[in-house]
């Protein structure tokens, strides 16, 4: 039997440390769904779109590809083909990202993303 936990809640809470804990314990996938945000953030920079076209941003949506792998026993993430584990964490993404999760049709995007989520190793 598989299940999903999910952990919500705001950022600097702790949810990541707690979701590795629990992960590693329970020998269970650990998920950021965070870095899902991240990747659509980083997109919008590397397109220098701006924060407030929204209309671009959904659009960016119908050609960005998310993959989240587990190599050498590291969860890598990738945007269009690309390892950006450690991009999606920068500064410039930091700043914009809450704002990006704020749209409607990025959520909406995600959520059905987060739903048909599977690792490749």
């Amino acid at each position: 039997m598989s299940f999903i936990v999910a952990i919500d809640g705001p950022a600097g809470t702790g949810k990541g440390t707690i979701t590795k804990i629990i992960s590693k314990k329970y020998n269970f996938t650990n998920i950021d769904t965070g870095a899902i945000y991240r990747c659509v953030a980083l997109e919008v920079i590397n397109n220098k779109i701006k924060i407030n076209d929204e209309k671009s941003i959904e659009k960016l949506l119908n050609s960005i590809k998310i993959e989240i792998k587990s190599i050498n026993n590291q969860i890598r993430i990738f945007l269009n083909n690309e390892d950006v584990t450690n991009q999606i964490r920068s500064k410039e993404v930091n700043e914009i990202v809450s704002q990006v999760a704020d749209i409607k049709q990025v959520r909406l995007a995600m959520s059905s993303f987060q739903r048909k989520l599977r690792f490749t190793e």
